[in-house]
């Protein structure tokens, strides 16, 4: 309690105060004389002694009874009384999240420069206009693409293995930079999957752009124009640096890729994407 050190020390300091009276000769003067020394003698009765004891126990009483009601007080002042609080559980906003590093998806040892704004989280679909997989997955994509959260930035990627790849690649640069993605991209696939074209012959490609709409001077233009070939060189850069072995792949803001043994279907493949956009929108 607050006060019993104080009480205690009273009580100490009371005690060692009457046990001095308690020893008159300790107070007589050294020279005492016969006289002087009968007197006090005779002065020592045992009536002296018993209320030098009546006093102490009247000081002891005294000090419980204090000790006694600062304890009833502090019963009845919940300020005064010292609770232990009950144990929490940790809080964390972090939640569980439902897929695996190395079951579903990579992280890449050196994240990779994007080519979207800072402020969005960049899904890129690596893919080939010749990979089946990807043709099925178009269709999915796109709707999941159309209800995409605002700060998600979509793009399209081709992997750039060896010469077919390369031409087919380029084909998309080529759409992109003339404005035609949207009716050569879809067409392609259909093309490729649905009419049994290859697509790797120069006439099959100027007749591709040509249902387009765009004239065979300006498709051989932008074909080896060197915007486009840039880009194709980074597709090849970044289809070495993200390690892509199959498709499609998707590749989270140039740090996760999705992929592994985790990863069973089309619509896995979008799950785990939009996990990964989380983890990224937490992280910011």
């Amino acid at each position: 309690m607050k006060f019993r050190a104080l009480f205690s020390l009273l009580l100490v300091s009371l005690l060692l105060t009457l046990g001095a009276c308690d020893s008159p000769e300790q107070a007589a003067p050294e020279t005492t004389a016969p006289e002087a020394a009968a007197e006090t003698e005779a002065a020592e009765t045992p009536a002296e002694t018993v209320t030098d004891a009546a006093d102490l126990a009247a000081v002891e009483q005294s000090v419980e009874e204090s000790i006694a009601e600062e304890a009833e007080a502090e019963a009845d002042d919940p300020e005064a009384i010292e609770l232990t609080p009950e144990p929490t559980a940790a809080r964390t906003d972090e939640p569980a999240w439902k897929y695996q590093e190395g079951t579903h998806f990579r992280r890449l040892t050196t994240s990779q420069g994007t080519s979207s704004a800072p402020d969005k989280i960049e899904v890129a679909e690596m893919f080939w206009y010749g990979c089946g997989h990807c043709a099925n997955f178009e269709p999915i994509f796109n709707q999941w693409k159309a209800s995409a959260a605002a700060d998600i930035a979509v793009v399209k990627i081709p992997v750039i293995w060896g010469p077919v790849h390369e031409m087919h690649g380029r084909i998309m640069y080529t759409a992109e930079a003339l404005g035609v993605l949207d009716k050569v991209h879809p067409a392609v696939f259909e093309a490729i999957h649905q009419k049994n074209k290859s697509l790797t012959t120069d006439e099959e490609i100027v007749a591709l752009f040509s249902e387009a709409g765009v004239d065979e001077a300006a498709f051989r233009e932008a074909y080896k124009s060197f915007g486009v070939t840039s880009a194709l060189k980074r597709a090849e850069n970044l289809t070495r640096r993200y390690g892509i072995r199959s498709t499609p792949i998707m590749v989270v803001n140039g740090k996760y890729v999705v992929e592994g043994e985790g990863v069973r279907s089309l619509n896995d493949i979008l799950a785990i994407t939009e996990e990964l956009a989380e983890r990224e929108r937490r992280d910011r």
